[in-house]
């Protein structure tokens, strides 16, 4: 991943999509990206100089990488509004419009989920069967009162 502090803080975010919204066309996909990319930027925040809040809820670009396109994250911190973009990919920023520049692996997240209780009634250890609701605790008579 590719993390940059820009020079001037960005106040307009036109052309891009709030993360929720974005999330939703493809939420196990996106939501892992989206983990990956703050992940970077909490992981190179003494490079970068992120204090690890932000102002708002991050936007999501996309940039051409030919044959498809490449999402990156723009995050604005809370302090003077220093804006920090997070790409997988290299972006071809000018140098005057960078003042702080890291790259750090992707950590990996896998991209499904947990099942719920709702999916799952009932699981099978060997031939026994053990329902997904818990037994009810069971009162001891005689234990120490601590």
């Amino acid at each position: 991943m590719f993390v940059y502090a820009l020079t001037e803080p960005i106040d307009t975010f036109d052309g891009l999509t709030p993360l929720p919204e974005w999330i939703i066309a493809d939420p196990a996909r996106r939501t892992r990206w989206a983990l990956q990319a703050v992940l970077a930027l909490a992981d190179t925040a003494t490079q970068v100089r992120w204090n690890g809040d932000m102002r708002h809820l991050p936007s999501v670009g996309a940039t051409l990488t030919p044959p498809a396109t490449s999402p990156y994250l723009v995050v604005k911190q809370d302090n003077n509004g220093t804006t920090f973009v997070v790409a997988d990919v290299e972006l071809p920023l000018p140098a005057d419009l960078v003042e702080h520049r890291a790259e750090i692996h992707q950590r990996p997240i896998g991209a499904w989920t947990h099942p719920t209780l709702a999916e799952i009634d009932a699981a099978t250890i060997g031939h026994q069967r053990i329902d997904a609701t818990p037994p009810a605790p069971v009162e001891h008579v005689g234990d120490p009162p601590f």
